[in-house]
């Protein structure tokens, strides 16, 4: 039996969800510019897609509480 492959990938609400922020704040940092995200489909047109690397490196560039 194999191993499930690990994610590469998340939409907003699963972003949000892994990391325990709203899709609101998801969405914020997308639009800033801290949180890279790409467009799926052809044109462009379709949703967000977060890679799990940029997620965790936007997540380490956030200041300690």
């Amino acid at each position: 039996m194999t191993a499930p492959q690990p994610r590469l990938s998340l939409s907003r609400r699963e972003a949000a969800e892994a990391v325990g922020y709203s899709k609101e704040t998801i969405a914020r940092a997308i639009r800033s510019g801290a949180l890279r995200a790409k467009r799926s489909g052809k044109d462009g047109n379709g949703k967000d897609v977060i890679l799990v690397e940029d997620l965790q490196a936007w997540l380490d560039s956030l200041e300690d509480a």
